[in-house]
């Protein structure tokens, strides 16, 4: 293949604040979200980038980073604030002695939702030190999937306003779910929901509309949610409350991220894990590990270190490695980082400490 695409988008509360915010405001939104991306990307480099050399590529070697360019987009098809980052990665790497190969992809793919929780705690940090918002978990609607955490004090009924693809697709998909009970006298496995969820995404699929600049496209937004609001005075008076209610949130407790913490947190982690799999290896970890640490009060520039000792934790002291026997005495760790690749990432699964 020619390369991958990466598309790092927030929450729907962080495009709504950026969509109805002041321009100033609306900038350092930006600022976080690429700031964000930059963390995400780096991530990659040091944990997920390489490339395969010798006989049906045998060996996984380290290259020298990413070749990509970013595109950013402002809005859905259904013209919705949505801000959100398209990163196109071309499928070469450069090897440390200067030569040129393609991408290991199966590590590529097999990091992406770490790395897509890599964004996630990253955009939350950067926008908490840089306007002081909020974060809080909010029920997921459908029950099967996690809480979605989003800024306080944005309004649901805006979030939900602007999220008219969303309501689309969703809307198409439940239709699609009752013709596969009618047909096949069952509902649809959680695979099979995924493709029906494709399915929709592709039937409900909009042609781009006209281009609209920037202040036009903000001045759309603010009057729907004017609209949204109660219209007239009223909506804008209430828009302006809420803004100011987001970018000025009441204090409120979160967890220190102490002895106790760390160790309650590795036991969620623990948990996440065999509740969703029978062996997991270290970006599903990772990933766990990150989602933890967002409801956690460390600090910005500690939590890369938090997370991987939270994984250390996971893979070293609580999970079994399922990797061969090596020659060496020692025991081989299911928690070796990728940053070694002398470690083969296919190696690092594991199972359950036995109880």
């Amino acid at each position: 293949m020619a390369g991958f695409d990466l598309t790092f988008s927030p929450v729907k509360s962080v495009s709504t604040l950026w969509a109805v915010a002041d321009p100033k405001t609306a900038a350092v939104i930006e600022r976080a979200h690429q700031s964000a991306i930059k963390d995400a990307l780096d991530f990659i480099e040091q944990r997920a980038l390489f490339t395969r050399m010798g006989t049906n590529g045998v060996r996984q070697v380290n290259v020298r980073g990413l070749v990509a360019t970013a595109f950013t987009h402002r809005d859905s098809r259904a013209g919705d604030p949505d801000l959100h980052t398209h990163v196109a990665v071309a499928n070469k790497v450069q090897t440390l002695d200067g030569k040129w190969r393609a991408i290991d992809g199966r590590v590529l793919f097999k990091a992406t939702v770490a790395a897509s929780e890599t964004y996630n705690t990253a955009l939350e940090r950067h926008l908490v030190d840089a306007l002081g918002v909020r974060f809080a978990e909010r029920p997921n609607p459908d029950a099967r999937k996690r809480p979605v955490r989003e800024i306080v004090g944005v309004e649901a009924d805006l979030n939900h306003r602007f999220s008219k693809r969303r309501t689309s697709v969703e809307d198409r998909r439940k239709v699609l779910a009752a013709q596969f009970q009618a047909s096949h006298g069952r509902p649809p496995t959680p695979v099979e929901t995924l493709h029906l969820a494709q399915q929709a995404t592709l039937q409900t699929r909009e042609a781009k509309h006209e281009p609209r600049s920037l202040a036009e496209q903000r001045q759309a937004w603010h009057t729907e949610a004017v609209e949204v609001l109660g219209g007239g005075m009223k909506g804008a008076q209430r828009l302006k409350q809420i803004v100011h209610g987001a970018l000025n949130p009441a204090a409120a407790a979160r967890s220190l991220a102490d002895s106790a913490w760390f160790s309650g947190a590795a036991d969620r982690v623990v948990t996440a894990m065999e509740g969703g799999r029978a062996s997991w290896q270290y970006w599903h970890v990772y990933a766990e590990a990150q989602r933890q640490v967002r409801g956690a009060h460390v600090p910005t520039n500690q939590v890369s270190t938090v997370v991987d000792l939270l994984v250390s934790e996971v893979l070293d002291a609580r999970s079994v490695s399922r990797a061969p026997p090596t020659r060496s005495a020692s025991r081989p760790s299911c928690a070796a980082s990728t940053a070694h690749p002398s470690t083969p990432w296919r190696a690092r699964t594991c199972s359950p400490q036995p109880r």
